[in-house]
């Protein structure tokens, strides 16, 4: 499996753009310059935001955001956290138990618009694949974070916050390791995009709190109960 760093750091210096960066390879995995490109847009229009009280999305940011899967990308990183609960207490992945659960429990998910959005089981293990180098980040995009004052927060709103506060970026950034590493062992990809070390130079990941993959809840373990496992080829 090859290891590929993201570049948050340049001589040891944390780069004032490296959630943006990040958020980048979130979104476009299979393609650097692309994600560069992404980082450098979002970089200029987040400038745009603080000094305009009337701020609206630039159209280019507008379309390039458009065409994310960010709703299913959230979901499919709940199933690489029902996967890293599975591999941590049971040693296995069991990938399509995973995406079933996650598929069950999101059955009803609506967007801020109110449209439907898909949590069909094979369509989770789609994305999954296709962001495979990356979903350790999508895993601790969806995971839940306690702020200062009290506040939790997960999904849209971690995607906010990390790619603007280099402070939060480091949570994130420690919980994306944790689940890098236990991903690895349970899936063992062909690639994987990693901070890990870049990120350890600049803060002490140990410092942050540990993700809890903690006991089933009454939800899960009725999702469960409907649960097939695929038949052997």
């Amino acid at each position: 499996m090859d290891i590929k760093s993201i570049p948050i750091a340049e001589e040891g210096q944390l780069r004032h753009d490296a959630g943006m960066l990040v958020l980048g390879y979130m979104l476009y995995p299979h393609c650097e310059r692309s994600t560069k490109q992404f980082a450098q847009i979002l970089a200029e229009e987040t400038i745009a935001s603080s000094c305009d009280p009337h701020y609206q999305t630039g159209d280019i940011l507008g379309l390039m955001l458009q065409k994310q899967p960010i709703p299913k990308l959230l979901l499919a990183g709940q199933v690489a956290l029902r996967i890293c609960a599975n591999h941590t207490r049971h040693g296995e992945a069991y990938f399509y138990r995973a995406s079933h659960v996650v598929s069950e429990l999101n059955a009803t998910n609506k967007t801020v618009e109110g449209k439907n959005i898909s949590s069909d089981a094979g369509l989770l293990r789609g994305i999954f694949r296709e962001y495979e180098p990356v979903m350790h980040f999508w895993a601790a995009a969806y995971h839940h974070y306690v702020l200062d004052d009290g506040r939790v927060i997960s999904g849209v709103d971690v995607l906010n916050r990390m790619h603007i506060s280099l402070e939060f970026l480091g949570a994130f950034l420690a919980t994306a390791a944790q689940f890098e590493e236990i991903l690895r062992e349970a899936r063992s990809p062909q690639y994987v995009w990693s901070a890990t070390g870049p990120a350890s130079a600049i803060w002490d990941l140990d410092y942050f709190a540990k993700a809890k993959l903690g006991e089933e809840t009454p939800e899960t373990l009725a999702a469960l109960e409907s649960y097939v496992s695929p038949p052997k080829t």
